[in-house]
């Protein structure tokens, strides 16, 4: 089965993985777009180990909070005087994400995820189509994903 013009159409990064993202992540940039994390280097396919699919206003700042070292994680975060959820935690997708990073990345063993991401203008929609399209694990089937 052929992929789907709009997907073959998306400019990926190069698949890169958690580790090399927290030594430089300034190989992130500041634009909005989708983000995606695979327990895989090669290309993105259907029903080959899609974890995780986001969308991000700066993909630099939200890929970024997938990369906090995991025994330094926090659960609640100060915000306007008091201690609120992560907004990482608050969808049940990216809270299982970051548990699987965190079981994956103890004592130093190396997480063998990878993330890829393309910068795109109108990322919500985007999102949507690589979600329903991938199926993947950790996101939530069906729901309105704020951000």
């Amino acid at each position: 089965m052929n992929d789907p013009a709009w997907l073959t159409a998306i400019n990926w990064s190069t698949p890169t993985t958690i580790e090399v993202l927290r030594r430089n992540r300034s190989l992130l940039p500041h634009a909005s777009g989708v983000y995606v994390f695979t327990n895989f280097d090669g290309a993105l396919e259907r029903n080959l180990g899609v974890l995780y699919v986001g969308k991000a206003r700066s993909l630099n700042s939200r890929v970024q909070s997938y990369l906090v070292d995991p025994a330094v994680m926090t659960v609640m975060s100060p915000r306007a005087g008091s201690n609120r959820v992560n907004t990482s935690l608050r969808h049940a997708g990216k809270a299982l994400l970051l548990v699987e990073i965190q079981q994956k990345c103890r004592d130093g063993a190396p997480s063998n995820m990878w993330v890829r991401w393309a910068s795109a203008a109108g990322p919500a929609v985007l999102e949507r189509q690589l979600i329903d399209y991938f199926q993947p694990a950790f996101n939530t089937q069906g729901r309105s994903f704020d951000d």
